[in-house]
């Protein structure tokens, strides 16, 4: 039984939902068992206070502190007594020291009215905060009437935060997943096109020497008595376009490996682009005005051959993109101080694009053309980001009146 042909995706496929389905199994697990530990913890809170207000019942005077620290010291049960006239007598685990016993006339002194001292003010406060989450006990003593106020322990203020980590790390986990499979399919699609782009350049030299050695023969022979000024013409075209299939070679080359980058100046290169479309305007019914507008611009570390590349295809974009009618592309260009980089806008008075072809116009395989295999604007932003550092994008587009590319280059 042969494997299906797309097993590594499947497999791919199910190894991410599976994950997902174990982790979210994990964090419901996981979350119903800290609720019940948060539900048990909080009721243990309540019955250990509980048994320390019973204890307190029958304490006397004399023993009364003594008592009370020794019981609040067996756990980390934050707790504060007040009296009957609301003054903060004992408190243990809030963060705040304890009072010496020389000080004992600063607590008979103190007015929760009035308030007037700082650090018993802060034990007051704390007190009304242990009250928002649990009803203080009132005490009955042969003395008069004291409340505990209590909080909660340690324990059970992690469990009550620990759902929200665990959703943290479940997130963390769903993006980490994600951007992996992302740069994972991002991977093999780079492998196809240095694969593809390899052997496109091998295939095409082979006949290219073979072209060479003809046209070398027909130049020979143009150059004797005799030889009709077509034939002649018609040499000259055949090697020009030998020539240019060589550069594509050498493109090809080059997109499959990371080019040596070299200081070239930009504007030869678009004006190298521009002639070659006018020279076939009347081949291709080109109809349109192409204009340049760019000035002096520093000299730019990058590939001559890719660039070009990256020109011809905005510019065979804009001409498709125009239709046969009178438009117009403009070419402009400038430095941009700010980003230290050199900004080249390809604009044209085409058909334009909507939202949804906005959004895609740069992943591999997407077309709105009948024919064509959609990578002439993935493979120009590869050239324009990862070989040249630099970033392209869709300026401006509106359907029916155009649409404009911005293309960034890093100036060193």
């Amino acid at each position: 039984m042969r494997a299906p042909r797309n097993l590594p995706f499947i497999l791919k496929i199910y190894f991410i939902v599976g994950s997902v389905v174990l982790v979210t199994f994990a964090l419901y697990y996981n979350n119903s068992l800290i609720k019940r530990m948060h539900t048990q913890s909080r009721s243990i809170e309540r019955l250990l206070n509980h048994h320390i207000a019973i204890g307190l019942k029958d304490v006397s005077d004399k023993d009364r502190e003594g008592l009370i620290l020794e019981v609040l010291n067996l756990s980390d049960l934050p707790g504060i007594i007040t009296d009957a006239a609301g003054r903060p007598m004992l408190w243990r685990n809030i963060g705040i020291d304890q009072v010496g016993d020389d000080e004992y006339t600063r607590l008979l002194n103190y007015s929760p009215e009035f308030r007037n001292d700082p650090l018993l003010n802060e034990v007051l406060d704390k007190a009304e905060e242990f009250d928002r989450v649990n009803d203080p006990i009132r005490i009955m003593t042969e003395n008069g009437v004291i409340d505990l106020h209590f909080g909660h322990q340690r324990l059970t203020r992690e469990l009550a935060l620990a759902p929200y980590v665990q959703l943290a790390v479940y997130v963390i986990f769903v993006l980490f997943g994600f951007l992996g499979f992302r740069a994972m399919k991002t991977g093999e699609q780079r492998s196809i096109w240095i694969g593809m782009a390899k052997e496109t350049a091998h295939q095409l030299g082979t006949p290219l020497s073979s072209m060479m050695g003809w046209v070398t023969i027909m130049k020979e022979e143009t150059g004797k008595e005799g030889c009709s000024e077509r034939l002649k013409k018609a040499a000259e075209e055949t090697a020009a376009d030998i020539d240019r299939l060589s550069g594509i070679s050498a493109r090809f080359s080059k997109i499959g490996s990371m080019p040596k980058l070299e200081y070239h100046e930009l504007v030869p290169i678009i004006e190298e682009t521009v002639e070659y479309f006018e020279r076939r305007r009347p081949a291709m019914r080109i109809n349109s005005t192409i204009n340049i507008e760019v000035g002096e611009l520093p000299l730019i570390r990058c590939s001559r051959e890719l660039l070009g590349w990256v020109f011809e295809n905005l510019m065979k974009n804009s001409l498709d993109a125009i239709a046969g009618k009178e438009g117009k592309i403009n070419i402009s260009g400038s430095i941009n101080n700010r980003s230290n980089s050199v900004d080249i806008i390809f604009s044209d008075t085409g058909k334009g694009m909507n939202s949804n072809i906005r959004s895609r116009i740069f992943s591999p395989g997407f077309t709105t053309k009948n024919r064509g295999w959609g990578l002439g604007l993935a493979l120009v932003r590869r050239i324009v980001t990862d070989i040249h550092r630099g970033s392209i994008k869709v300026l401006d587009t509106q359907p029916g009146k155009g649409t404009s590319f911005l293309i960034s280059l890093p100036v060193d």
